[in-house]
């Protein structure tokens, strides 16, 4: 069967659709080479949205870094320099914030214990998903468009094109919200091999709770959101430490396993990238050129089924000589 990756992207204005695409598929390829699987070319579509929240791209030309459409973090290759390592306080905050976010902003039936104060975090500092899910059209020419819907669509066509293939489907932050709702829905048909979320805000209480929401109209015996059952039969989550949209970096334990049994198996990665001494630890092209997330494609990319073993136990092995807070899974 063909292969394809799929892409989608995440918040914030970009950069035209050719240019990012290229900034992706250098990354990966970057993190081929680095695993010492490089491989050309790479089957590879992007789903891209970031006209229907913006009027106009990034410019990689623009000069003016006060512009608003001046491009801050273009793909660079990655530096020698090791990626910073978080301070004890800021890891032990971290733990403790996995540990009790959803204790404090979920009741036990999974609606939010305070949404007046989410709806104003999701304003104030996600734009796009306050865009999203307030179904507001900002810069397409029909007034009484739906964001949400606008973009929906494009993922789904982009499935049905490549239904007969096996799939990659590889999001990034908000791509990851999109793509969720998009699998859950029932009248998607698409089977998805490999699920990969980078940098995801999928275990944040308010989404959790909406996504437990959306699925109880289907589903009224669910307890908790559960994988979309055209998952299967991977589903991989990575994070870094440092990121502060990946807040909740464990989706095993929010996320119940689908009727196939597919559930998320969550990884610490390192995401390198810089720009001069500044760090960005959510930036899609680290998480792209992580060894883990090459480890994933390559398997993905090959035939072998003994492959796609040895990858998986050398995945979990890896992260848990290298922390114990690496990989984290709860088994409910």
């Amino acid at each position: 069967m063909k292969k394809i990756i799929i892409a989608v992207h995440g918040l914030g204005n970009k950069p035209p659709l050719d240019v990012l695409q290229e900034g992706w598929l250098k990354a990966i390829h970057e993190g081929l080479e680095r695993f010492g699987r490089p491989r050309s070319p790479v089957p590879f579509e992007m789903v891209y949205w970031a006209d229907i929240s913006y009027p106009k791209p990034l410019d990689p030309e623009e000069k003016d870094p006060e512009s608003p459409l001046f491009l801050k973090a273009p793909y660079r290759p990655s530096t020698s320099k090791p990626a910073p390592k978080p301070r004890r306080t800021y890891l032990a905050l971290l733990r403790f914030m996995e540990k009790n976010l959803d204790r404090l902003f979920l009741r036990k039936n999974l609606k939010e214990t305070f949404p007046a104060a989410s709806a104003k975090m999701m304003e104030r500092y996600f734009s796009d998903l306050d865009t999203y899910y307030t179904d507001e059209c900002r810069s397409m020419e029909n007034e009484d468009c739906s964001a949400k819907g606008a973009i929906q669509e494009r993922l789904r066509q982009m499935l049905e094109k490549y239904a007969e293939y096996e799939i990659l489907l590889l999001t990034h932050s908000m791509g990851s919200i999109i793509a969720f709702d998009v699998l859950s829905d029932p009248s998607n048909q698409v089977e998805i091999n490999t699920f990969v979320t980078i940098g995801s805000p999928l275990g944040l209480p308010p989404i959790v709770a909406r996504n437990f929401e959306n699925q109880r109209t289907w589903v009224p015996a669910l307890k908790r959101p559960k994988v979309p059952n055209c998952i299967w039969p991977h589903w991989y989550n990575l994070s870094d430490q440092r990121d502060h949209v990946a807040l909740d970096q464990t989706l095993r334990d929010d996320y119940a396993p689908n009727a196939r049994g597919a559930r998320a198996l969550d990884l610490r990665v390192i995401n390198d990238y810089q720009i001069g001494d500044d760090t960005n630890p959510h930036k899609s092209y680290g998480y792209l050129r992580a060894t883990e997330t090459a480890d994933i494609i390559d398997t993905f990319l090959s035939d072998q089924f003994d492959g796609r073993l040895r990858r998986t136990c050398r995945l979990i092995t890896s992260n848990l000589l290298a922390a114990p807070h690496r990989l984290r899974e709860k088994v409910s």
